[in-house]
């Protein structure tokens, strides 16, 4: 390496640090080494940055995993720019329209994909069924899993092609009772990402079906201080049930438990510490799926490797399960 690019590499590695972003933090997991999780508050850029980090301070790094759906599109980005397409592996999540041509041109491994339609269909269902007092058809434990998918080059041109077909999808206008009759729902999202895209078509759908009056909120930045702003003011316009992919989940759980003795309240996509006053969970069994994602990871460095993770905040029930589950099945015999 020129002189030029070590301190390049250098001033890039301070300034992920500076931000706040890079957390080094190497662990043997089995035969891997797993050199660090690095967050970057749900921020695309930063997340590159971080990838642009890593690859320079490891240049013998294996496979990077993005465990939130726009981090596989930056680490590939990163990976490219790097000179590295076909050196380093890339494992992903969810179903960005990046994540997915680059598992068609080979650049990336595969990637585990949840039911973001569902996760919306399920919840307006759900809370729709609950309001009216009807049966909501809810699992004894209250939590209903959604299963999730693995995608590879064998199946991922029809799996795109059924994903278009969704976003695609026009609603039709609701008919039966009157709008001001409708029960008044909301669905909240966790940042403004294109993967809440597909849950808003399903959102759409139960609007559609069930005769619901329903808002989708996506919060700019990504922040508990939004998503609290946007339920009070919901709660200020007479919604009558909410579905909520939460933030920060401890610090947001007394607040979340206060909404939930006014309305009926769900829990979508990342659920809340045990204890909770919501109504139920919907969404992935996390540790299951992070198990998938660490199983691609075992079947192209099947004698180990360095590997790194990435993903938007660790304070986010999602994140800590499916780091836990890739953890576990790299450490399986």
């Amino acid at each position: 390496m020129s002189h030029s690019r070590f301190w390049l590499a250098a001033f890039i590695c301070l300034l992920v640090a500076a931000l706040g972003c890079f957390r080094q933090q190497t662990e043997q997991v089995g035969k891997y080494l797993l050199v660090g999780t690095f967050t970057d508050d749900a921020q695309q850029d930063k997340c590159k940055a971080n990838a642009e980090a890593v690859l320079a301070r490891h240049p013998d790094i294996n496979c990077l995993v993005g465990l939130w759906a726009y981090n596989p599109p930056a680490l590939l980005q990163a990976v490219k720019e790097a000179g590295k397409l076909g050196k380093v592996h890339i494992v992903a999540f969810d179903e960005n329209e990046e994540t997915l041509q680059g598992i068609k041109d080979g650049h990336i491994v595969g990637t585990v994909v949840q039911d973001p339609f569902r996760f919306g269909y399920e919840s307006m269902r759900i809370l729709a069924a609950t309001i009216r007092g009807q049966d909501a058809m809810l699992p004894e434990n209250r939590i209903l899993y959604i299963p999730h998918r693995v995608i590879t080059r064998e199946n991922v041109e029809e799996f795109h092609k059924q994903l278009r077909e969704i976003k695609e999808h026009k609603p039709r206008a609701t008919s039966g009772e009157p709008a001001e009759r409708q029960p008044f729902l909301a669905f909240i999202s966790n940042n403004p990402h294109e993967f809440w895209t597909i849950c808003e078509r399903g959102v759409e759908k139960a609007a559609e079906e069930f005769h619901l009056r329903c808002e989708f909120h996506r919060p700019a930045r990504g922040t508990p201080e939004e998503q609290r702003s946007i339920l009070e003011n919901l709660l200020a316009r007479g919604v009558q049930g909410v579905a909520i992919s939460p933030v920060d989940a401890a610090n947001q759980a007394a607040f979340f438990n206060d909404i939930a003795a006014k309305i009926p309240f769900i829990a979508a996509d990342s659920d809340l510490p045990e204890g909770s006053k919501r109504l139920c969970y919907v969404g992935t069994n996390n540790v299951e799926a992070g198990r998938a994602a660490g199983r691609l990871v075992r079947q192209v460095l099947p004698d180990g490797g360095k590997v790194a993770i990435f993903v938007g905040r660790l304070d986010v029930q999602n994140a800590v399960e499916r780091r836990r589950g890739v953890l576990e099945a790299l450490q399986e015999p």
